[in-house]
């Protein structure tokens, strides 16, 4: 009898195992209407850093921390329609050591701009509109906020080929010519890419079934870079390829990223001032979630 029982016990821990293994998860984000009278807003803390050495004027680095505030706005003709507004802005940017003074990024500081991400897309920006019209001058800083190298999907965070997935599975996803700022001032770049996906594992986390995503990206892009520095501008175009490295983790039942960090190496042949040169371009971005839900 006791043998009896242990047999099916170990073929229930084995059909469980089977059972786990063969649950399929849609890894996508699904938007509610704001609540009356509330404002439905999702809050994160970001860092990002961006690097390159340049010959004859040396080390550059921009750095920024901030806090963003999403709230949905629900559609509006063709568009996913969000208020997005900076916090807590922090800005640490040198050329070879010297302070470059960014009045632009703290200017964007509780001033919110819209954003609009097209619905039968795949969920990138397509434009971005200051919510008070007198803010038309913030136009280029939102922009690179919120269309940086680091391009959130607003509908398919992990491409709409996530669609009933198993962990250990991998799948693929890209995009030709997307739109994108490396800074502020700066004319926008052009990136191409592959992406690979593996959803490594799923598990609960104090409490909330959590994703853990791996994703591997290949890239190529047409970098344009404007960096003032001792009162002077200088343009930076650059052709480039690379990788990236990133980890993510989703929220299953509240489709909601929780964490995501991601690091870039790009190696490329650049120009400036007519001169011609190789260098090696780096990107790292971190995102924590903080809040998700109604505020009075």
């Amino acid at each position: 009898m006791k043998i009896l029982s242990l047999r099916i016990l170990l073929v229930f821990i084995v059909s469980l195992a089977f059972c786990s293994e063969d649950k399929k998860y849609t890894l996508k984000h699904g938007f509610d209407l704001p609540e009356e009278g509330t404002e439905f807003i999702r809050k994160d803390k970001h860092e990002q850093e961006w690097s390159i050495k340049i010959p004859g004027i040396g080390y550059i680095q921009y750095e920024s921390t901030y806090t963003s505030l999403h709230q949905y706005l629900g559609k509006e003709g063709e568009f996913y329609k969000f208020k997005a507004t900076l916090t807590d802005v922090e800005i640490n940017n040198s050329v070879n050591g010297i302070k470059i003074t960014d009045l632009f990024h703290k200017a964007m500081e509780n001033n919110p701009c819209y954003i609009y991400v097209k619905i039968d897309g795949d969920g990138f920006i397509d434009h971005i509109k200051p919510v008070d019209p007198k803010h038309y001058y913030l136009q280029e800083a939102y922009e690179a906020a919120y269309m940086s190298l680091k391009p959130g999907r607003y509908k398919y965070p992990f491409g709409s080929a996530a669609e009933n997935v198993s962990v250990g599975d991998t799948w693929t996803s890209g995009f030709d010519s997307l739109r994108y700022y490396v800074n502020m001032g700066s004319p926008p770049s052009l990136m191409s890419n592959t992406l690979t996906f593996n959803l490594k594992t799923v598990k609960d986390k104090r409490g909330v079934k959590t994703a853990y995503i791996d994703i591997i990206d290949e890239l190529t892009t047409d970098l344009n870079i404007t960096v003032d520095f001792l009162g002077e501008r200088r343009f930076i175009t650059g052709h480039c390829t690379g990788k990236s490295d990133a980890e993510y983790r989703w929220d299953v039942e509240n489709t909601n990223i929780l964490y995501h960090r991601s690091s870039s190496k790009l190696k490329g042949n650049f120009k400036m001032g007519g001169k011609s040169f190789y260098s090696v371009f780096y990107f790292r971005n971190f995102t924590k979630f903080i809040k998700y839900g109604a505020e009075k």
